[in-house]
């Protein structure tokens, strides 16, 4: 199993160019995402004025993963990671620190091409190589 940060979610929804690094590394493998991710999903919609056939479209496609959504466990995972983050002074946002504490709590993989996940230790990260 592994767990789509938002950005890997939105590259292959939008058939961007780095999509197809990821859609190689996950091939076969089960794909979740966290609620944060559908959130931040339709607020790009929202935001970016789409209209009701785009909106469709991104509803279909986000059908086709398992949401796990927060319950107690998950918070308190994420509650721990943010504040060991913050010690460290690498604090991370409260969207992120979601998502991360979802392939943490899972003890699974993250594919995010976000760099600021880099340094969470006890997350394994798929990310396409570069800056």
């Amino acid at each position: 199993m592994v767990v789509l940060d938002t950005n890997v979610t939105s590259y292959i929804f939008s058939r961007s160019e780095i999509s197809q690094y990821y859609i190689e590394q996950i091939k076969g493998l089960p794909t979740v995402i966290s609620f944060q991710t559908l959130e931040e999903m339709w607020f790009g919609a929202f935001k970016g004025g789409w209209g009701e056939r785009r909106k469709n479209e991104l509803s279909q496609y986000l059908q086709q993963y398992e949401i796990i959504w927060p319950n107690h466990e998950l918070a308190v995972v994420c509650a721990a990671l943010r504040s060991e983050q913050e010690k460290t002074g690498r604090a991370l946002s409260q969207a992120d620190a979601w998502i991360a504490a979802t392939a943490i709590l899972l003890e699974c993989p993250l594919a995010s091409h976000d760099r600021d996940f880099s340094s969470i230790p006890n997350l394994h990260l798929i990310q396409a190589p570069g800056p």
